[in-house]
């Protein structure tokens, strides 16, 4: 009989700490495991608080139904001529609050706090009305609300009892936290549902997206195809080549220009040359179709600018000054002819397409294109962001497990470890963009 004990007392032990048959293990649950296993070493630990806790519900629940019977008695003996008076009135307040409280069955510490404060507002709003009333009311009922001061008092000394009892048991109450947050983490686990719809919305948004951008850049291609537009491009490339060449070979007299305008020398400069010498330094591809053949206003520029180093008109550098008249005699010779001529044909055939309608459509084109990009890029950066929501769920998740875990320990010095297996991690794959191939116009 005794081993038949001793074998009863170790499956309860096993029942709360699974063992290995040779030593005791870490516990290993679920979240559903879990939250029984919780729920009943809460309630083993609890035991003490939920028994005193009992015995004040029965009284605070026996009080209101005596106060009940007393708002019945009023009401009975309430005359006819007092079916508008005060103890009718009285009576129905009282049957009103005692409607209106309710005793919760499952005894908790947040519904004992609950039951203390409601005990408290009961007795408040109870004498508030018999302060108004029961002055007015017969002396036949005089003995009905000495009763029900009594009662009163026992609802006071109830309060009372569940204050001392909630200050003794404080504890019980982080122990009951630990509940909503195997709850939070459970709702946690359950969230694959709501992200995986998140993801097939924006996916249908990206393909869609897509296949406008994809369009968008095809009808692009087949325009610069089948229209001379290519020949515009290129127009603009090699204006762009000239543009830098040019600058290329005035930056050597950039400086002496600049030191030229700014002084008094005494040189004198036409208009056109001065002219020149402003708008070739600001956009010299500009300056130089504007200019006739041989770039005569340049020309008498340099030559004065030339006369004015020459002659120490304006301070300047030695080496400067020698490649300022260096670079003017070239220019002088012919250097910028070609390029001139360049420039001039490049505009001659630009004048012709103007004339038709290549560059607004070449420009509404690439406008859709814009668009049709940026609008894939918006709905890719929503999944992005469904990635990032993920990760940070994750993350939640992993700190939640961590804390539960530590909390138990502390709380039922149990060692346990929350499996919840693999709940977020493939939504991540379906999170990542793939890249456009040539997504630049």
């Amino acid at each position: 009989m005794e081993q038949f004990y001793m074998l009863r007392k170790v499956d309860k032990v096993l029942e709360e700490f699974p063992f290995d048959g040779c030593s005791f293990l870490m516990t290993q649950l679920d979240i559903d495991s879990l939250s029984k296993w919780y729920r009943k070493q809460l309630k083993k630990k609890s035991k003490d608080f939920r028994k005193n806790a009992e015995k004040s519900y029965k009284s605070v629940g026996r009080t209101l139904k005596d106060i009940e019977e007393l708002s019945k008695d009023l009401l009975k003996e309430a005359t006819e001529e007092d079916s508008e008076g005060t103890a009718t009135r009285f009576g129905l307040k009282l049957r009103e609050l005692v409607d209106g409280f309710e005793v919760d069955q499952d005894i908790t510490y947040e519904s004992t706090e609950d039951m203390q404060a409601e005990i408290q507002q009961f007795i408040n709003d109870l004498w508030g009305a018999g302060a108004r009333w029961i002055k007015r009311m017969d002396k036949k009922h005089k003995s009905t609300i000495k009763v029900l001061d009594n009662l009163m008092k026992d609802l006071s000394r109830d309060m009372k009892i569940l204050g001392k009892l909630l200050y003794e048991y404080s504890w019980v109450k982080d122990l009951e936290r630990i509940d909503a947050r195997i709850n939070t983490l459970r709702d946690m686990t359950y969230s694959r549902d709501v992200f995986e719809e998140q993801i097939r919305q924006v996916r249908l948004k990206i393909d869609h997206a897509r296949g406008e951008y994809m369009a968008a850049k095809k009808k692009y291609s087949d325009f610069v195809e089948k229209s001379n537009v290519g020949d515009l491009l290129n127009l603009d490339d090699e204006a762009d080549r000239i543009a830098t060449l040019l600058r290329m070979k005035l930056n050597t007299l950039k400086k002496p220009v600049k030191k030229f305008l700014q002084h008094d020398h005494g040189v004198r400069v036409s208009p056109a040359g001065s002219k020149a010498l402003l708008d070739y330094f600001e956009d010299p591809y500009q300056a130089i179709i504007e200019e006739p053949d041989g770039q005569p206003g340049l020309i008498e520029g340099l030559e004065a600018l030339k006369q004015a180093v020459e002659t120490d008109a304006f301070p300047l550098k030695d080496r400067l000054g020698r490649r300022a008249i260096e670079e003017a005699e070239s220019i002088k010779k012919g250097e910028l002819f070609e390029l001139q001529e360049q420039a001039k044909e490049i505009e001659r055939k630009r004048k012709e397409f103007a004339d038709s309608d290549v560059y607004s459509k070449d420009a509404k084109l690439k406008v859709e294109v814009e668009e049709a990009r940026k609008n894939l890029e918006y709905h890719q950066n929503d999944l992005l962001r469904v990635k990032d929501d993920i990760e940070r769920e994750l993350e939640k998740m992993k700190d939640y497990k961590s804390r539960i875990e530590k909390e138990l320990l502390k709380s039922f010095s149990a060692k346990v470890s929350i499996e919840y297996g693999e709940t977020l991690e493939p939504l991540l794959q379906k999170c990542s963009i793939e890249p456009v191939s040539g997504e630049a116009v």
